[in-house]
C-alpha cells in the first residue's frame, strides 16, 4: 500500500535531480505505476524502491543517467540481456536516454520480479 509519506519521499528525491534524470525517472516511476499499481513506493536506502512481498526494483541516479535495478535481477530472465552488474552492483539496465526505456520490457521485468517474490 502507498503512504502519502512515501510517494512525497520519492517526489522529494526527484526534484533534487537534474532535469534531463527527472524525465528518465519520472517514465520509468510511471512505467512500474502501470505495471503493478499495488506496489509500495518509498525511499529507502536513499533511493526510491518498490516492494511487494520484500523488495521489487528501484531506480537511482547515475553519473550518466539512472539506473533501473531488480534486487533479485539474477534470477530474472533477460532475453535482450540488458541488465547488467559490476562489482557486486545489484543487475540493472543503464538508461541514459528515453530512448533506452523499452516500456514492455521494463513491464514484463517488473512482473516477473513480483512473481518472484510471491513465489
Amino acid at each position: 500500500m502507498k503512504s502519502k509519506t512515501a510517494f512525497n519521499q520519492v517526489d522529494e528525491y526527484l526534484e533534487k535531480l537534474p532535469h534531463e534524470k527527472q524525465v528518465l525517472a519520472q517514465a520509468v516511476r510511471r512505467i512500474i505505476h502501470n505495471t503493478v499499481a499495488h506496489l509500495e513506493e518509498c525511499v529507502r536506502w536513499d533511493i526510491p524502491c518498490y516492494f511487494f512481498y520484500g523488495p521489487v526494483c528501484y531506480f537511482a541516479s547515475s553519473r550518466s543517467g539512472i539506473h533501473f535495478g531488480f534486487f533479485r535481477g539474477k534470477e530474472l530472465a533477460d532475453p535482450a540481456r540488458r541488465l547488467v552488474s559490476r562489482n557486486g552492483q545489484m543487475p540493472h539496465i543503464k538508461v541514459r536516454s528515453l530512448e533506452d526505456i523499452d516500456e514492455l520490457y521494463f513491464a514484463d521485468l517488473i512482473r516477473d520480479a513480483v512473481s518472484l517474490n510471491q513465489n
